[in-house]
């Protein structure tokens, strides 16, 4: 079963807990194990958007964290934490901004930007996740990197006077941002201590949370909300049926000229089937990712 599935994480369950619970769901309705992975990590605090692969559908990640994704974040002013959320530990106390002000700092994040990545954090540090590494007491200093804001707005503001206590705000990034640092960072613009208190994706790419599927409901009836790959896939990609000769080819990842193909990533049918995600350049094709259904 070659398939994607747009699930809505619901909060105090790991992205993780929730590809174990969806993947053994799935191999029960089959009747056979099936592999399952998800497109981008949820933190048990956080629900919203999240997008898994089953089958052969996993190796497709690599080739869509490119896309884009939106959230709803609550940043607290007040008290920055060692998670950078509400469930980390308080480092930090400070006053509030005052409300005028939070405009102009929100503005100050559009675009591209360098953060650094919390240290309570998933990414890899010589083989060792720096969460555990932080939760040991390590040191752990992470390297800057360069994310885009496509687009910031604050949805509400909770004030007490003129001062700000916390605002909602709607972000639109690329991958790899993470929403606590530019929680933290905007706090810092304001001078102030501040943590991500609340966070929700909306949106995945091409999926968003109006499409997505209630935990509960797919572990009950998994088959009941899977869509053909070739389907979901070619809403945003280009299909191109390619003649029965160049099958093997194709499948085997071997080069070959196909006429009338653009350049840049191609579906690649034969008869109506799905066999391959396909890159084309100097109009030579390859197979990325073999996408035949096999079992």
């Amino acid at each position: 079963m070659n398939c994607l599935v747009n699930i809505y994480k619901p909060l105090g369950i790991s992205s993780s807990d929730v590809v174990i619970k969806c993947r053994n769901a799935m191999s029960k309705a089959l009747g056979y194990k099936v592999k399952c992975g998800h497109m981008g990590t949820l933190d048990p605090l956080a629900e919203g958007v999240l997008v898994l692969g089953f089958g052969k559908a996993t190796r497709l990640f690599d080739y869509m964290q490119i896309k884009t994704k939106r959230y709803v974040a609550t940043v607290t002013f007040g008290t920055t934490t060692d998670t950078l959320d509400r469930e980390g530990r308080v480092v930090a106390t400070s006053g509030l901004p005052k409300c005028d002000r939070i405009a102009d700092a929100l503005e100050a994040f559009r675009g591209e930007i360098t953060q650094i990545p919390p240290a309570y954090s998933a990414i890899s540090i010589d083989g060792v996740r720096a969460y555990e590494l932080a939760r040991q007491g390590s040191e752990v200093e992470l390297p800057c990197r360069k994310v885009t804001i496509f687009h910031i707005h604050a949805l509400d503001r909770h004030c007490e006077g003129e001062y700000c206590q916390s605002i909602e705000i709607e972000v639109e990034c690329s991958s790899g941002t993470y929403i606590r640092s530019l929680a933290r960072d905007i706090a810092d613009g304001l001078g102030v201590a501040g943590h991500m208190s609340s966070l929700q994706r909306t949106a995945s790419g091409q999926y968003t949370m109006q499409d997505s599927v209630d935990l509960d409901d797919f572990l009950t009836q998994p088959l009941a909300y899977v869509e053909p790959l070739l389907d979901t896939l070619s809403r945003t990609i280009p299909t191109y049926e390619i003649l029965p000769s160049d099958r093997k080819k194709v499948l085997n990842g071997v080069p070959c000229t196909l006429q009338g193909i653009a350049k840049g990533y191609s579906l690649l049918t034969v008869d109506g089937q799905l066999y391959a995600l396909g890159y084309t350049e100097d109009d030579i094709t390859k197979s990325k990712v073999n996408l035949w259904q096999d079992n």
